[in-house]
């Protein structure tokens, strides 16, 4: 072969090499002035330390470390004859309340009868009275007899102002409520004794500790027969589907990502899988400014450093169904800066609760349940 034709097909070939090399540098071209990459990401999430709400003596427990709970799963028991006691006691203590007011109306009903029989005598001696200083008047009657009456009816009015001093003090141990239209045990004496019951009650069903929210177990630091406080962590709940990514893009990265871009990961747990995201917020400040020890740039020699700044990055629909995430996992976040809409120094969870009307809506709900554990609910009688 001749050298001529030799060097015209090694020209073709380069031309069609230069040709084919045109489409895919072009698409890198566009991909690396549209989207900002790092690869200082990991996966976080939501860590609930689950912690007692009461002390006692630890009877059972239901879960191991990486068990899968649901909301509202039976986790741990505690002894509860302790708290059964105290039910037990307040209890008794509102059926004493009940017998109090009944003796406090009973007393109020027997100061009102003597006030009743006071004025009665009132009556009866202010007769007399009367009569007797007519007949001293008409020369009929002694001094003494006209003394006698006289006597009698001032005692008479002290008498009914005793009456109407018990009946004041049986009223003012009722309390002022029953003076107006309320339930009979409606007093201060019963309210007391019923919130004591109540608070003894919840007492007794916290001794069931149960799951906040679903997810796994994990740190599980309790074992039966063991002694805990109030406030003592047992042990921690990841939520799944709570889990998202915290990226940590380079200063000079952040000049264009805005809330709600898209943004692409891929998990070095899983090559090849790539998983669907979104800008969820903008850290306000970088990651050194929130270390245990800041730095004081004003002191000493001064290097600059390009800081880095955490977004957030949250997963899109349920994609961990065949490749679930776990907590610490190394990743690597590609966001699409493109779109230039979304703002800078919000999140979208935020914006949008302002655009269905600005209601505030909990982020996160604990589930409470009323006592169940043979506490009756106070009742009045």
């Amino acid at each position: 072969m001749s050298s001529p034709l030799i060097r015209r097909i090694a020209y073709v070939i380069a031309a069609l090499v230069l040709l084919a090399a045109i489409y895919p540098a072009y698409h890198y071209y566009r991909y690396y002035m549209t989207h900002v990459t790092t690869d200082d990401a990991y996966v976080g999430g939501t860590v609930a330390l689950v912690a007692a709400r009461v002390a006692g003596t630890v009877s059972a427990v239901y879960v191991d470390d990486n068990w899968t709970v649901r909301e509202g799963d039976l986790l741990i028991t505690l002894d509860p004859r302790d708290s059964e006691v105290k039910v037990a006691q307040a209890q008794a203590q509102l059926d004493r309340a009940y017998q109090t007011v009944d003796e406090q109306y009973a007393q109020l009903a027997s100061a009102q009868a003597g006030l009743q029989l006071a004025e009665s005598q009132l009556k009866l001696t202010l007769a007399d009275y009367e009569r007797a200083k007519e007949l001293k008047a008409a020369g009929v009657a002694s001094g003494q007899f006209y003394d006698q009456a006289q006597t009698a009816h001032h005692m008479a009015l002290a008498n009914r102002a005793l009456a109407q001093h018990q009946v004041a003090q049986a009223r003012a141990a009722l309390g002022s409520k029953v003076n107006h239209d309320h339930a009979r045990y409606a007093t201060a004496l019963v309210d007391q004794a019923e919130a004591g019951l109540k608070a003894a009650s919840l007492d007794l069903n916290y001794t069931r500790i149960t799951a906040p929210f679903s997810g796994i177990i994990a740190r599980k630091s309790i074992h039966a027969g063991q002694r805990i406080q109030a406030g003592q962590p047992l042990m921690a709940i990841i939520p799944v589907n709570r889990l998202y990514l915290t990226a940590n893009f380079k200063e000079t990265q952040l000049t264009d990502v805005r809330v709600g871009q898209k943004a692409d990961i891929e998990a070095d747990l899983y090559p090849g899988v790539e998983f669907r995201g979104h800008v969820e917020s903008i850290s306000i400040g970088t990651g050194s400014v929130f270390a245990l020890l800041p730095p004081e740039n004003a002191t000493g020699n001064w290097v600059k450093v390009v800081q880095r700044v955490p977004v957030k990055i949250v997963l899109d629909g349920d994609q961990q169904s065949e490749h679930p995430l776990r907590m610490g996992l190394s990743v690597v976040v590609s966001v699409d800066i493109s779109d230039q809409s979304g703002p800078l120094l919000s999140s979208e969870r935020q914006l949008s609760v302002q655009q269905q009307g600005g209601e505030p809506i909990p982020r996160e709900r604990l589930k409470i349940d009323s006592p169940n554990h043979g506490a009756a609910a106070p009742q009045q009688k």
